[in-house]
């Protein structure tokens, strides 16, 4: 609705709708058709419903063109405890312990047939990460695309577990349509 995106395209990442180091002007000005924001991040704070109230991710961001969100499933995953079953973890976080606050270093709690559970880096409070939940959130951001929630398994899993895995995530894309 928000415009054309001409393909092969550079799309940069707006994590919490700004992109940085550049407004959104410069953007325009680059050439940018198509900024990406992530969902994890807007989930966790300002929340869906914030920028819903603002005329949705365009409105609240002041941004014209096409807008992309992913499902919010790489934060949730990616920030999972490492154990000797599936390997080590994909990306590293802050091991500072308890924030000001009272807040957690995010952390994946559970993960099932259902969705994910996560605790908020903001404030410790746990969240619920569904399949039909991500595409409300997206829907109420107001992105032009959205992105269902896949489950993303560590490196070095065993072949069974990998297909265990595509099978949940196509049993959950089933359920975000």
């Amino acid at each position: 609705p928000h415009g054309v995106i001409e393909t092969p395209a550079f799309v940069p990442v707006g994590t919490n709708a700004a992109l940085k180091a550049i407004d959104e002007r410069q953007g325009r000005e680059a050439g940018t058709q198509l900024m990406f924001c992530n969902t994890y991040h807007l989930l966790v704070h300002p929340g869906p419903e914030v920028v819903a109230g603002a005329g949705g991710l365009h409105g609240f961001m002041g941004h014209q063109g096409p807008l992309i969100t992913d499902s919010g499933g790489f934060q949730v995953f990616s920030l999972g405890e490492a154990n000797d079953e599936d390997g080590p973890e994909m990306k590293s976080r802050s091991r500072r312990g308890k924030r000001e606050g009272g807040g957690n270093s995010a952390s994946l709690v559970a993960v099932g047939e259902r969705g994910a559970l996560f605790r908020s880096y903001l404030d410790g409070r746990e969240i619920g990460l569904t399949p039909e939940s991500s595409v409300a959130a997206q829907k109420q951001l107001g992105a032009d695309i959205i992105i269902p929630l896949d489950e993303l398994p560590p490196l070095h899993i065993t072949p069974q577990r990998l297909a265990e895995s595509v099978q949940l995530s196509h049993r959950w894309m089933a359920r975000s349509l």
